[in-house]
């Protein structure tokens, strides 16, 4: 673990952690993170590669040839879930940053975080605020609201910010954070509850590719029987996805049912008169 410069401006103190055995010795050194509010990992995604990375040297059986085994994804979120709780209990806040990829349904494309597998939805769960970063003209824009191009998490419902130049923007994400603190601290903890269950099943359904899918996220709903303002949104992003993997709702049935699959050519035997002599 070593301190590095770096280009980008408005650089604060930076370390690069070169195994996850780092950050384990820098959170255990006592008042090492005393100085500072804001704890920035560049990339999450990096982050994740480094757990994943001492799983595999530590416990090799939960990462066959490198590659994470189905205990070892566990493994892998609960140790991130851990690191996040044990910033937040030292009073930190806590930015991830990470680039983005692009996944099609169908015709369109949507912008996700780049993040690996089923650590995916443990890091949307975990974050307060998801918002987007990408220029308009000469202009760069953070967005935080979820539309159909990109993912996002606005519990404040603000609208886009335009980011300041380089210059200008020093104090513009301890700005953000207190505007964050203070629209999560104005929303009762039922509106949170219901926030946090909408966002589950937010990330359940981004994963639906089919009609039994969708069969099985509606039945599920039925037996939760959550609240009507939860219920309405989860219907909302059945009814979104749906249409994304081109899915329709058959009201006599009561069922989502898959498109018809095209006609084949009806095959039959060869004759003469197909030969043309």
């Amino acid at each position: 673990m070593i301190p590095v410069r770096l280009r980008a401006a408005n650089r604060r103190d930076t370390l690069e952690i070169n195994a996850w055995a780092d950050m384990v010795e820098l959170m255990e050194t006592r008042g090492a993170l005393d100085p500072y509010k804001t704890i920035v990992a560049d990339t999450v995604g990096r982050c994740l590669d480094a757990i994943t990375a001492d799983i595999a040297d530590n416990d090799p059986k939960k990462a066959p040839g490198g590659n994470l085994s189905q205990q070892g994804w566990g493994v892998l979120k609960s140790r991130f879930r851990q690191h996040v709780a044990a910033l937040r209990a030292l009073g930190k806040d806590l930015l991830l940053v990470a680039h983005d990829k692009e996944d099609k349904d169908g015709d369109t494309r949507i912008v996700r975080p780049e993040v690996v597998g089923g650590s995916y939805g443990e890091v949307m769960k975990t974050a307060d605020f998801v918002g987007y970063l990408y220029m308009s003209g000469k202009d760069r824009v953070l967005d935080f609201n979820p539309t159909d191009r990109w993912i996002g998490k606005n519990p404040g419902g603000w609208a886009p910010f335009k980011v300041p130049p380089i210059g200008k923007a020093t104090e513009f994400m301890a700005r953000l954070y207190d505007l964050g603190r203070e629209a999560l601290g104005n929303i009762s903890e039922a509106n949170a509850a219901f926030a946090r269950q909408v966002d589950e099943w937010r990330t359940a359904i981004e994963a639906f590719g089919n009609a039994t899918d969708c069969n099985r996220g509606l039945s599920e709903l039925v037996k939760a029987k959550p609240d009507v303002i939860v219920e309405q949104q989860v219907k909302k992003l059945l009814a979104d996805r749906s249409k994304v993997i081109g899915v329709k709702y058959d009201t006599a049935k009561r069922a989502f049912v898959d498109p018809p699959a095209p006609a084949k050519p009806v095959e039959r035997e060869l004759t003469a008169s197909d030969i043309g002599f």
